[in-house]
């Protein structure tokens, strides 16, 4: 298991128990990959599909998705959800546990998305440009690439270690109380932004157990980004900030790519 991917299955593994209260009912960006889907056609590889926020929607639209994560403990949460759903929605799903830095499926995809953030967690230049050549092998002709890019351009402008308390939420299943908390630090000398986090989950009878755990991200300037994906055959289509095509703005901390193929 390579560094990166260990990382990334690491930080989904203790984050899995949280993380449909927190992101579970985004769906913002769904009608952006909905759009690219039906333009291109074929079946859709999703890197990153976690607990499944995408890869549900876009199977009971009918889209064929490749559900493809580096946590198990993710991608169980995915099947047990899967197992509720009436049997032609659960067979349009193809769950595996993957390194994108070793992906070899020998199938040919047409949309491949690479949501929310799903790329900082490649550590390192040479993991990035291993996941963008393993992306391109599977990628089908006049196929499209949408990567969802991170960059904490407020935190580079002021750099400081700082503090975000999240707001509570009650997690409907077992009625436990969570409170957490993360806490910044960036590294600019190796673009690693270290966050960590610790939750106190309160049960109904007044139990208390805390989770404390640090993630690592990795952050690509946009200049640099775009080179990137060139230096490796792709072209960018577009590149726009939010979901719906807006024009990016110097100090915009989220930027959509949506790559062809040279």
């Amino acid at each position: 298991m390579t560094s990166e991917k260990q990382n990334a299955a690491d930080s989904y593994h203790n984050f899995s128990e949280f993380y449909d209260l927190y992101v579970g009912d985004f769906l913002d960006d769904l009608p952006m990959y909905e759009k690219y889907a039906v333009q291109v056609g074929g079946s859709v590889l999703e890197i990153g599909a976690g607990s499944g926020r995408l890869t549900i929607p876009l199977a009971q639209t009918g889209f064929a998705v490749a559900a493809m994560d580096v946590s198990a403990t993710m991608l169980a949460i995915l099947d047990d959800r899967l197992k509720g759903l009436p049997s032609v929605v659960r067979n349009r799903v193809q769950i595996m546990q993957a390194d994108v830095c070793e992906l070899e499926l020998g199938a040919k995809f047409g949309l491949v998305m690479v949501p929310y953030y799903v790329f900082n967690y490649l550590l390192t230049p040479e993991a990035q440009s291993q996941a963008l050549d393993r992306i391109k092998a599977h990628l089908a002709d006049s196929g499209l690439v949408i990567v969802d890019a991170f960059i904490p351009m407020k935190r580079l402008a002021s750099p400081d270690e700082r503090q975000i308390r999240r707001p509570d939420v009650v997690d409907p299943a077992t009625g436990n109380r969570i409170r957490s908390w993360n806490t910044f630090r960036l590294d600019t000398q190796s673009s690693i932004e270290y966050r960590f986090q610790r939750f106190e989950i309160e049960s109904p009878n007044g139990e208390l157990r805390v989770k404390e755990f640090t993630v690592e991200r990795r952050y690509t300037l946009a200049d640099d980004l775009e080179r990137l994906f060139l230096s490796h055959g792709f072209k960018v289509s577009e590149v726009f900030t939010g979901y719906r095509g807006e024009p990016p703005q110097p100090d915009s901390e989220q930027l959509v790519y949506v790559l062809g193929v040279d």
